[in-house]
């Protein structure tokens, strides 16, 4: 049986261009996995981090760095493997950018 897969622990706040890093287990692979982030605390909608953003991904951590388009604020990040939504999601901010 396939384990859906679990976050651990995700970077504090950072802003579009900023690294983020989450930790977890049966995280999958880039190929079959991505990314959700700005979803509800039940992981519903959000906004898929793109691959091009995705700087490593192995079956307990993954690092990206976030989008220009990603939507700023508090939510949750949620990664989903093959369909099946992580176990559960981690609180998560995207800050607005410094000027």
């Amino acid at each position: 049986m396939t384990q859906p897969p679990t976050l651990v622990k995700v970077s504090e706040a950072a802003a579009i261009g900023e690294p983020v890093t989450v930790q977890g287990r049966y995280l999958g692979g880039q190929n079959t996995a991505y990314v959700l982030l700005g979803a509800t605390a039940e992981g519903t909608g959000g906004y898929k981090v793109p691959n091009t953003a995705i700087k490593s991904w192995t079956d307990s951590e993954i690092n990206f760095v976030v989008p220009a388009d990603a939507p700023v604020g508090g939510s949750w990040l949620y990664v989903v493997v093959g369909g099946m939504k992580s176990a559960n999601g981690l609180p998560f901010s995207i800050k607005q950018a410094q000027k």
